[in-house]
């Protein structure tokens, strides 16, 4: 149960810190194979913009977990604390719409990406496999939303 609730907490912190890790290592390689031994990695820079772009799937869930999401609430604030809490949960319901919807038009991605089988150019790894990585952090942004919303309201009804 601990072990469980130590992944719970930091899951996307770990898949953050080894994408940094592998960028940072990667690129360090890169650049004493290019400027040393006169001969660049072709496929680091590859796998250092895959981690990038994915590194932002997984930075969504872990922002909503930690509580530190970029948000405008300029006009919720000028409401009562209770409607303020009911609107936050709106917002958040809201971004789990936004966020399945993403998913659907990731999945046709998935499947049109797998049907023709689309390689990535340098390591020819399948784009799919990629594209099912971004899925899963947009899964995990959903679960993340659906958690908040079942802790903001248990949280306001201990306080009532």
């Amino acid at each position: 149960m601990k072990s469980l609730r130590w992944w719970d907490q930091n899951l996307e912190l770990v898949i953050l810190a080894v994408m940094l890790a592998v960028m940072s290592v990667l690129s360090f390689a890169n650049v004493i194979m290019r400027y040393v031994f006169h001969n660049a990695l072709s496929w680091s820079d590859e796998i250092c913009c895959y981690c990038l772009a994915l590194s932002a799937f997984f930075a969504l869930p872990c922002a909503v977990r930690l509580g530190v999401s970029i948000k405008v609430d300029t006009f919720t604030l000028l409401m009562p604390t209770k409607v303020q809490k009911w609107m936050k949960i709106a917002c958040a319901a809201g971004m789990i719409v936004l966020l399945i919807w993403l998913l659907h038009g990731t999945v046709e991605i998935i499947n049109n990406a797998q049907n023709i089988n689309q390689a990535s150019p340098a390591l020819r790894i399948p784009v799919a496999l990629l594209y099912r990585f971004m899925a899963c952090g947009i899964i995990l942004g959903i679960i993340r939303y659906i958690q908040w919303i079942v802790k903001e309201i248990f949280k306001s009804k201990k306080k009532e």
